[in-house]
């Protein structure tokens, strides 16, 4: 998630906008070198989760921390280098190597603790500024962040006594260059959030007005943020679906961590589980999933 050539660290890394540009010419390499035999293209894997070296304390690369600053250049950053990817290889090699382009999202389905109206309003906005941080600037019809975002961190921006939201703005050319750079939706997915409203702070749902919770009820993996939720995986393309008017989603990433055990049985529920959610989502709610990848044993 974390490589970055170091020249390009040492101007910002992806809190600087001009890495865009070199973006743009590093897929330009790709595209001619390799067009003719890749036809399926993931720009960026996982952007908030790249973000995570810019805020959150886990050691991660670059660990250059500006929590509730630096998330957000970098996402933004992330977006725009997208898009110019994308353009590139509609506009020079699309009609000749005849491939798909897209960015992988890594969302996880976000579940209230009660059924409260006021902790599903909250759980909403928490997908909405979440999930649709990434996902609505490229696949809705308006483009852009989504409003509730924009207007929630805005606020909270205020309230902190900044004269402006922490988030990065669009301009409107910027706004139509990322709207609609997808052939595809990527989906990494593997867990759960259970959530409730809470003014404090959390590394993963950070500027939500949410916490996440852990559920008892439900296993955890070797990973000790993947807890096997199955069903949440079907909430959450349904939504993706109501979202953005059921865009192809190829599911990129989704899969359970152990300990090596030969006799990972653990493992094997787990995709038997998540399949026949993904089952439903697909042939009893319409969710117009075109592939499925496995996490699996070389990945990590």
């Amino acid at each position: 998630h974390w490589d970055l050539p170091q020249p390009l660290q040492n101007l910002g890394g992806w809190t600087n906008p001009v890495i865009a540009n070199y973006f743009e010419d590093y897929a330009r390499v790709l595209y001619a070198n390799f067009g003719d035999r890749v036809k399926w293209w993931n720009t960026i894997n996982e952007p908030k989760t790249v973000a995570l070296g810019y805020s959150a304390p886990f050691g991660l690369a670059p660990n250059v921390l500006t929590p509730g600053h630096g998330q957000y250049l970098v996402i933004h950053t992330i977006l725009l280098s997208h898009a110019r990817a994308y353009r590139l290889y509609e506009r020079e090699f699309k009609d000749k190597q005849g491939g798909k382009v897209s960015i992988v999202a890594s969302c996880q389905w976000i579940e209230p603790t009660t059924d409260s109206k006021e902790e599903e309003e909250a759980a909403e906005r928490a997908r909405q500024i979440n999930l649709g941080w990434e996902l609505h600037p490229i696949y809705s019809a308006d483009g852009d962040y989504p409003p509730v975002m924009k207007q929630w961190i805005s606020k909270k921006s205020k309230e902190e006594g900044y004269s402006r939201s922490r988030l990065p703005s669009f301009t409107k050319e910027e706004i139509e260059l990322v709207r609609g750079t997808w052939d595809y939706l990527a989906l990494n997915s593997y867990t759960t959030f259970f959530v409730r409203q809470s003014d404090e702070d959390s590394v993963f749902l950070s500027d939500t007005g949410v916490v996440s919770i852990p559920n008892d009820k439900y296993a955890t993996a070797a990973s000790e943020w993947l807890q096997v939720v199955p069903w949440g995986i079907r909430k959450l393309l349904n939504w993706i679906a109501k979202e953005y008017n059921n865009p192809p989603v190829l599911i990129t990433e989704n899969g359970f961590s152990d300990h090596g055990e030969l006799n990972d049985t653990d493992r094997i529920n787990f995709y038997i589980t998540y399949l026949c959610e993904l089952l439903k989502a697909t042939k009893e709610n319409g969710c117009n999933v075109i592939g499925y990848t496995a996490w699996t044993l070389i990945d990590n």
